[in-house]
């Protein structure tokens, strides 16, 4: 199986921290679980979504 990367923009990045660090609120507990149920769909399906062109 290929690894796959996921490259989060600077802003995506920091809200992702903010994330993690604020596990005491519901939404946001929800958002960051969304967020990472669809990291583990786009690692295990690579062509899932509109790809990017390489960078």
């Amino acid at each position: 199986m290929k690894n796959t990367r996921i490259i989060l923009s600077q802003e995506a990045k920091e809200v992702y921290k903010y994330l993690n660090l604020n596990i005491d609120s519901k939404t946001e507990r929800m958002i960051l679980k969304s967020v990472n149920q669809k990291v583990e769909l786009i690692k295990l399906n690579p062509h899932y979504g509109n790809p990017l062109q390489n960078i």
